[in-house]
């Protein structure tokens, strides 16, 4: 592969500073002159219908500038997900800005804005609210029963979804099986946790056209849903990209109910609003689904598997929003496919509670898959006396390989074998103990979990955007503007970017920067999400930046007397290839293509050429080739107190097959971060509701536990296969959700082989522990 020059260092971030020095520019600090302040009352009942609402105190309060109830919202249902239309036939329509029906305690019912916070939350008190209470169920396999409280009309037994995908002879594949493994793993509803909240600040002008500002994934998604919901034309909806957000995760992928608010307060009061969720109103506005999955599998004496079964049962809470889709990525990429079966079968339900909607996050319904499957893989290993590491590679592919999922495609760059027996020899795997055998009350264990098949994009998924586009623009200091509509979520989306076009273009990384982008300028951009930035916005920016360095070539081809086949770029300046003394600054031809065409010399005026002029830009939009699919292996050391339950992670060891790593410590920071939200999975995060009132109980970060310094281990090594994807920008493919999609599984396994005892419910708390030890 040729030699690269940006690409694979670790270049100063470009964000970094302002970062650090207080972040002026996140969505959160957005301030225009005369801004209103909105809030939102909440229903503090899981089911029941609206009789009436009395807003006239709250609209006396001096101070309030305008109340809105279910009678003002258009009602329009739609599905709020960004990165789908808004009608997609593979999503479910069931969400409205406002209903007369709650479905979950804390649905809003009212919207007040006022000149300040304060006064919006004393307005909030005034308000009056009638409601009849209504049959409420929280449990979705009790929701599916005959009988229990229905939820939507067009939705029996509160089935939103019921996907279902199989092929060969399931009961032919169990009568060929010497063993058969039936056990049942259930995931808990967890927050994503970005630092900063869902925030927006919308301004309309005298012609009804808003101006939107919101931390958010995706600005056209954003543009598609709001205008949709308020039943106006796209074109006067303009979303600016902020210059970066602070986390995302998959949480900020839908339109919630303050952005179509905020809206229709501005268009009703001719003022910018402003709304901000507190940590309790984010709490209640996005979690992972919980998934219960039932996996029956039948292998050979020699541990080649024969049959699976899967039923995968998903809690949506009151509107499936992401749930329709969360549910088919975690069939497709979560448990079906990764893995090699002549006879499979799985069946999905998404199915209607009241409780809280869920959302998009990191991994999209893989963690849950991959804690089922890798449990039971690991213990049809342990109770069959197989190589762990062997029964996997026995089970999955090789490059080169068809792709199980896009037809047409193969794996062009797969290194799972590699992943799998690299990360084993660094953390020894092969000196593990028996299961249990450690001595003493705190007792060590090794464990692993793999995920064979992911993403790096969503080309082959129904009704998803997947284009890109870019502009990129040569200054006359030999520097680069680059427009992208791609969202930084502080993952270093745009450090990636300013690195594919420095190296198209043989600049340095800080010559290169990424300018103010809206969705009235720049072209459109799929959202931050499934693992896709790098490939597919990167892609779309290389090409943007191929074709200004093509028009450059022309330019400098005609000042040179030159075939622009035969240039070069080289450190900033423009040669022949193979002959270094016709070196051309890359500044003069830029600088000579925006020059008069007539310029006064010292001989007089001195006509130049038309075909060397012009504003030397590239732009691009496209869709990618291809979705390669990475894979990982993850190892985990860790210590369990049998005493206490608790556990200890000592070391951790990743092993990612990457294609190229662009920047080492970006990559590295994606694999802590990872490792903390799949920890937090595992052993901790669990939100809470009281089980009468559907309330959330867990209000802020004293009452959500997340893993911190102190509870994270100190030893995290990271190791990057570079199989080089061919289809990729610089061989690159992806790295981000695969980092959150295995730890759980890899601890799982860990504790099992530390105190010989198997826990398949998530988190594994320390009461879960001493309970499986029998000592609770």
């Amino acid at each position: 592969m040729t030699e690269l020059n940006v690409i694979g260092k670790s270049v100063i971030r470009p964000d970094a500073y302002d970062k650090v020095t207080g972040g002026k520019k996140y969505p959160v600090n957005v301030s225009l002159p005369g801004m209103l302040h909105m809030k939102l009352l909440r229903s503090p009942y899981p089911h029941a219908k609206i009789l009436s609402i009395d807003t006239s105190a709250a609209e006396k309060l001096a101070g309030v500038r305008a109340v809105l109830t279910p009678d003002d919202v258009p009602k329009k249902y739609f599905t709020p997900v960004y990165f789908v239309p808004a009608q997609a036939k593979s999503m479910i329509q069931d969400f409205i800005l406002m209903s007369d029906t709650v479905r979950w305690a804390g649905q809003p019912v009212a919207a007040v804005a006022a000149v300040n916070e304060d006064i919006a939350e004393m307005a909030l008190e005034l308000i009056d609210v009638d409601y009849e209470e209504l049959p409420v169920v929280f449990d979705p396999e009790e929701a599916m029963r005959d009988g229990a409280p229905q939820l939507h009309e067009k939705a029996p037994n509160n089935i939103a979804m019921n996907p279902s995908f199989s092929f060969g002879d399931l009961e032919a594949g169990f009568a060929e099986a010497d063993h058969i493994f039936e056990d049942v793993y259930e995931t808990q509803r967890v927050h994503t946790c970005y630092m900063e909240p869902r925030v927006c600040v919308i301004d309309s002008d005298t012609e009804g056209r808003l101006t939107v500002h919101s931390s958010m994934q995706h600005g056209f998604g954003l543009r598609e849903k709001l205008a949709f919901a308020l039943d106006m034309p796209e074109s006067k909806v303009n979303v600016v990209k902020p210059a970066y957000i602070g986390g995302g995760f998959g949480g900020k992928l839908d339109i919630g109910f303050i952005e179509g608010l905020a809206a229709l307060m501005s268009l009703k009061t001719g003022k910018p609003v402003r709304a901000e969720h507190s940590r309790g109103e984010d709490f209640i506005s996005t979690t992972r689904n919980p998934i219960k999955v039932h996996l029956k599998t039948g292998v050979k004496k020699d541990g080649t598997f024969t049959a699976r079964y899967i039923k995968s049962v998903l809690d949506c809470g009151a509107h499936a929003t992401h749930g329709s889709e969360v549910i088919m990525v975690h069939g497709l990429y979560g448990t079906f496919f990764p893995w090699i079966c002549p006879n499979q079968s799985w069946e999905g339900f998404t199915v209607y509670t009241n409780n809280m909607i869920g959302g998009g996050y990191r991994g999209y319904g893989a963690p849950q898959g991959c804690f089922a499957v890798e449990s039971q893989n690991d213990e049809i290993c342990e109770t069959l006396g197989l190589d762990p590491i062997e029964f996997r590679l026995k089970n999955t592919r090789n490059e080169g390989d068809p792709h199980p999922v896009l037809e047409g495609h193969t794996l062009a760059s797969y290194r799972l074998d590699e992943c799998l027996h690299r990360g084993a020899e660094r953390i020894g795997f092969d000196q593990r103990r028996p299961a249990g055998s450690s001595s003493g009350t705190k007792k060590r264990g090794i464990g692993f979990a793999c995920h064979p098949l992911w993403v790096s994009g969503c080309v082959g998924f129904p009704d998803i955007y997947e284009h890109s586009g870019a502009t990129v623009k040569l200054n006359r200091d030999a520097t680069a503007d680059v427009i992208s509509s791609c969202v930084d979520l502080g993952s270093g989306q745009i450090t990636m970017l300013t690195q594919v076009v420095a190296e198209e273009l043989g600049l340095a990384a800080e010559d290169v920067k990424i300018v103010y982008a809206d969705t009235d300028t720049a072209p459109f951009d799929a959202p931050t999400h499934a693992s896709r930035a790098t490939y597919s916005a990167g892609l779309a920016t290389k090409a943007a930046a191929a074709e200004a360095k093509r028009k450059l070539f022309e330019t400098a081809a005609v000042v040179m007397e030159a075939n622009a086949e035969d240039l070069t770029i080289e450190k900033g300046k423009i040669m022949v290839k193979g002959t270094p003394d016709s070196a051309v600054p890359m500044a003069d031809i830029i600088a000579r293509a925006e020059s008069p065409f007539i310029q006064m010399t010292d001989q007089g005026p001195q006509p130049t050429t038309i075909a060397e002029k012009g504003t030397i830009i590239g732009s691009s939009s496209m869709a990618p080739p291809s979705n390669p699919s990475p894979s990982a292996a993850e190892f985990i050391e860790l210590e369990v107190d049998t005493e206490t339950g608790e556990v200890s992670i000592l070391r951790v060891v990743y092993a990612h097959d990457i294609g190229k790593v662009f920047h080492p410590n970006s990559a590295e920071g994606q694999v802590e971060g990872g490792f903390q939200q799949g920890m937090g999975y595992a052993l901790m995060e669990n939100l809470q509701f009281d089980q009468e009132t559907g309330a959330c109980l867990s209000g802020d970060f004293l009452d959500y536990k997340i893993p911190t310094a102190v509870e994270m281990p100190a030893n995290i090594e990271s190791i990057f296969i570079e199989s080089n994807e061919p289809s990729g920008p610089f061989g690159a493919k992806s790295l981000s959700e695969l980092c959150v999609v295995v730890p759980a599984a890899a601890i799982a396994n860990a504790i099992y082989n530390a105190i010989g005892v198997r826990i398949k419910e998530l988190p594994i708390t320390p009461e879960k522990i001493l309970k499986a030890l029998g000592k609770l």
